[in-house]
């Protein structure tokens, strides 16, 4: 059966209320967050944050609140928006190339999971397996092309974000993490309450400067 269409329309505008603010808020936790093992923490100070999203206005919102976080933080931080025009951020060599131009030392990849919904691609996860996401680019197609099908979203009745951290260097993952879920009918959570769990996980671990 395919997804009701207007499914799409509800979540964007649920998600476009929570980047305002709207509502109450109260205090996101993070859930079933992994770090590599075989590397020792160091903070990153130079990072791009791409929000992985169908919809634009969600994608660079996100994006731009997350960058706020990070530079009050101290970090030096870009929104992939501004390196790369809409119609680019599919094409893995021309996000490779942004990356590189921009000298970060990390990428910051977000997007959106369903924790019961059973139409994604790659079935839902609870846990962070490094063999699907551990090099930065081949998630980052995968994740894009599954993301912006038609009808993502249409079915979930709950949703997470799921954010992860890798080094531009190695193209590798470092760090992931997975934030409580969110009601696409509640307030009570609001983006920039999880991105702010998601920045004080971060520097917890000792990847952002404290």
């Amino acid at each position: 059966m395919r997804p009701a269409p207007t499914g799409i329309a509800l979540v964007v505008l649920a998600l476009l209320s929570a980047l305002l603010g709207a509502g109450c808020s109260s205090t996101p936790q993070l859930t079933s967050t992994w770090r590599d093992p075989g590397a020792a923490p160091r903070p990153y100070r130079n990072l791009v944050v791409f929000g992985i999203a169908a919809n634009g206005n969600v994608r660079r919102a996100y994006e731009n609140t997350f960058v706020v976080a990070l530079r009050a933080r101290g970090v030096k931080a870009r929104a992939g928006h501004d390196l790369l025009p809409a119609g680019g951020l599919g094409e893995v060599n021309a996000v490779t190339r942004a990356v590189g131009q921009s000298g970060a030392d990390g990428i910051i990849v977000t997007h959106l999971v369903g924790a019961t919904a059973q139409t994604v691609v790659v079935p839902p996860r609870s846990y962070v397996d490094p063999n699907l996401y551990g090099s930065l680019y081949p998630y980052y197609q995968r994740v894009f092309g599954y993301v912006t099908e038609p009808g993502y979203y249409a079915t979930y009745p709950v949703l997470q974000l799921e954010t992860n951290l890798y080094d531009a260097a190695r193209q590798k993952l470092v760090w992931s993490t997975r934030s409580e879920t969110m009601d696409p009918g509640s307030e009570t959570t609001t983006i920039k309450d999880v991105i702010a769990a998601v920045t004080q996980g971060l520097a917890a671990a000792g990847y952002l400067p404290n």
